[in-house]
């Protein structure tokens, strides 16, 4: 489902509801940790996330819960410019974000229109664009939402990245008239790398280059690796929901939708205020990730129906059948019978 064509104000319930990102993406920051020693299960425990949610390409939460993660662990161990530090080590052959921009590029030019197209696979959180000027370029990363705190540590995570991308090109002075304006020069360590760094205190951060580099080619680079997974359709609010319904299906949640939002880092009326804006509710996504969930155990596994009714939260099986029932035709045991005669005729 796509959500209609709106203009939010970036304050908004709607907005904020719509700001999603993969949380896999934060893939860097944990082998960052990871090759330290840090304690990453501590680390994101005291976010409310786990390991495997982390490395879940299907999780999506909203960009808040990033920000405020990478701002959390930075002040843990002590480390005021950690989202500089990861982006330094960042292997662009391998993140998903780069690694697609990489893919079909060789010049600036196609790298940077690569890195519009594939940000916009991995987060609806912000919006990149390249602007392109017959003397200077710019490329722009503008978030559409307004966060509670400045994101210091994305913010720095971000332009080292461009940074590390103007590194592979074969004109070594590339970021000798490279100028980086910055909502706060706090995301910056003092005089990094020599660079012309502006404080703008607008929540737009903007890299401005000499447009000649656009034709400069890529010659640094490493060897490809193995395309990664990712998640075919930019991050929405339903898909969202779809990822974490299983688990807290089968938790019996009292309450759904502060269950909900909690795990997408939502509160309860920015949900009902995004699902609105889709044209849907709770109930029907809910519903739609029931049906799903059930149709698969029901056709690849040998799980007892009751058990399903379980994992999916209903109090009984006969409720889980009236239920499937009501909404395809059948019953899931008649359901799962046809499906193995059908299976058992093709072989």
């Amino acid at each position: 489902m796509t959500s209609p064509v709106a203009d939010f104000f970036p304050g908004s319930p709607e907005a904020r509801a719509s700001a999603l990102v993969q949380l896999a993406t934060i893939s860097p920051l944990l082998g960052y940790l990871k090759a330290r020693s840090y304690d990453l299960d501590k680390l994101l425990e005291a976010q409310g996330l786990t390991l495997k949610a982390a490395n879940d390409p299907s999780r999506l939460v909203q960009a808040e819960v990033v920000y405020g993660l990478l701002e959390s662990i930075a002040r843990t161990i002590g480390d005021p410019w950690l989202g500089v530090h990861v982006g330094e080590q960042l292997d662009l052959q391998a993140w998903p974000i780069t690694q697609d921009a990489l893919k079909g590029g060789e010049t600036l030019g196609q790298i940077l229109t690569g890195l519009v197209l594939s940000t916009g696979k991995f987060t609806a959180s912000a919006r990149h664009r390249l602007e392109i000027g017959p003397v200077q370029s710019s490329y722009c990363v503008e978030r559409t939402f307004r966060p509670r705190q400045v994101p210091l540590q994305n913010i720095g995570f971000t332009f080292v990245t461009f940074l590390r991308i103007l590194d592979l090109l074969d004109d070594t002075r590339a970021t000798g008239d490279v100028v980086l304006e910055t909502p706060s020069a706090l995301a910056l360590p003092p005089g990094y790398r020599g660079l012309d760094i502006r404080e703008t205190g607008a929540p737009v951060q903007v890299i401005r280059f000499p447009s000649q580099l656009l034709r400069s080619r890529a010659v640094n680079r490493l060897a490809r690796t193995p395309a990664t997974e990712v998640l075919p359709e930019r991050p929405s609010l339903t898909r969202a929901i779809a990822a974490v319904a299983p688990e807290i299906l089968n938790r019996h949640e009292d309450n759904l939708q502060q269950a909900v939002a909690e795990a997408i880092g939502l509160a309860p009326a920015e949900l009902e205020a995004g699902l609105s804006v889709l044209r849907t509710s709770l109930a029907s996504e809910l519903r739609r990730a029931r049906l799903a969930l059930a149709s698969d155990a029901l056709e690849t596994t040998d799980t007892p129906i009751a058990d399903i009714a379980a994992q999916l939260g209903f109090s009984a099986a006969a409720n889980f059948s009236r239920f499937f029932k009501s909404n395809t035709g059948e019953t899931p045991r008649a359901y799962r019978q046809r499906l193995r005669r059908f299976q058992t005729g093709k072989r």
